[in-house]
């Protein structure tokens, strides 16, 4: 008697095909959502020179406004902190020689 071969089976699992699909369902979302970022105004910007020099502009004024309001603040918070150190004898002197060349008018 001879023995009957069993059918062979796919050589891929069905664990294998499942993850797969899920790769190729992932891959055509990330190709959906790449598209959409091409369509974006920012990335639009790049494509034509002198928008990105007005947009680099912008962008370096807005820093530097923001830096220096920023440090006008941190320096306006030290004053006021040294100006409420008083009682000490050498910084005393000092913050209220600083009050004061704040507070002269600029025309004398």
């Amino acid at each position: 008697m001879q023995k009957t071969k069993k059918p062979q089976q796919s050589t891929q699992s069905a664990a294998t095909i499942q993850i797969e699909k899920e790769l190729v369902k992932d891959l055509k979302t990330l190709t959906r959502e790449v598209e959409n970022l091409k369509d974006l105004e920012f990335i639009q910007v790049f494509k034509h020179p002198w928008k990105f020099i007005w947009f680099s502009l912008l962008k370096g004024l807005m820093v530097g406004f923001g830096s220096v309001l920023g440090a006008t603040v941190v320096v306006a918070l030290f004053v006021y902190i040294l100006s409420q150190i008083s009682l000490v004898p050498v910084v005393g002197d000092f913050v209220k020689e600083v009050i004061d060349e704040i507070q002269v008018p600029v025309g004398k």
